[in-house]
C-alpha cells in the first residue's frame, strides 16, 4: 500500500516537474517585430503590424522593381513591395491607368470597372476616402482615384493582397482598408504627383456593409 502511495506521488510530482519545465522552456516561436515604417520605409506599419501574425518567422520585405515610392520615371514599371512574417505574406502595389481610344486601349475604365465588380461579390465592402472610391475584403483591399498630372488626366489604382498565400489567415478588414488608404496617398503625393492629391484627406477609410454572401 504504501509502496503504491509513493509510486502515485513520485509520478505526480514528475508531471509537474514536466509541466513547469515545459512552461520555462524558450518557445520556439519568434515575435514578429515589425518596424515603423515599411515598404522602404514610404508607409507607416500600423496598419501592417495588424494584418500580420504576431509570432512566427521574423519580418522580412522584399522590393519586386526600383523604388518603391520614389516618383515616378516614364518608361519603369511600377514595383511591389511583399511584406512577410509570422508565416503570413501581404502584397502591396500601386499603377496608373490611361484611356487611350485611338491605340484602343481602356485602361482605366478596365480598372474602374473591375473595382465595381469586386464591390458587389458577396462578403465584399465598399469603401472610400475622401474622392477615392474601392472595395475591400477579408483578404485585401483596393482603392482608385482620378489624377490629373501635366495635362494627362488618369487613375491610379492601390491594392493590398493577401489572397495569393494559402496561409493568409487575417481577416481584419479595417486593417486592408488603412493599408491600402495609406498606400494611396503615398502614391498621389510622392510617386504620381496628382495635382488633386488633397482630394484624399487624412484619417481612416469609410468602409460599407458587406455584402450579404
Amino acid at each position: 500500500m504504501r509502496k503504491s502511495f509513493w509510486s502515485a506521488s513520485s509520478a505526480v510530482v514528475a508531471v509537474l516537474v514536466g509541466v513547469a519545465v515545459w512552461q520555462l522552456w524558450p518557445s520556439d516561436e519568434t515575435v514578429v517585430s515589425v518596424p515603423a515604417r515599411v515598404c522602404d520605409k514610404s508607409l507607416p506599419a500600423k496598419a501592417a503590424a495588424q494584418i500580420l501574425p504576431k509570432s512566427g518567422k521574423k519580418y522580412f520585405e522584399y522590393i519586386n522593381g526600383t523604388g518603391f515610392g520614389a516618383e515616378f520615371r516614364p518608361g519603369e514599371s511600377p514595383p511591389t513591395c511583399t511584406l512577410t512574417g509570422g508565416g503570413q505574406r501581404i502584397r502591396v502595389e500601386y499603377n496608373r491607368h490611361f484611356n487611350a481610344p485611338s491605340l484602343e486601349i481602356m485602361a482605366a475604365d478596365d480598372a474602374r470597372a473591375k473595382v465595381r465588380e469586386e464591390s458587389r461579390t458577396p462578403g465584399n465592402a465598399s469603401l472610400s476616402i475622401g474622392e477615392s472610391y474601392g472595395y475591400t475584403s477579408k483578404h485585401g483591399a483596393a482603392l482608385l482615384i482620378d489624377c490629373r498630372d501635366d495635362g494627362e488626366t488618369g487613375i491610379i489604382e492601390v491594392s493590398v493582397d493577401a489572397r495569393k498565400d494559402s496561409s493568409a489567415n487575417s481577416s481584419d478588414t479595417e486593417a486592408f482598408a488603412e493599408l491600402a488608404a495609406e498606400t494611396l496617398r503615398m502614391a498621389t503625393r510622392q510617386v504620381y504627383r496628382c495635382d488633386n492629391s488633397t482630394a484624399l484627406p487624412a484619417g481612416l477609410p469609410t468602409l460599407g456593409t458587406p455584402r450579404g454572401a
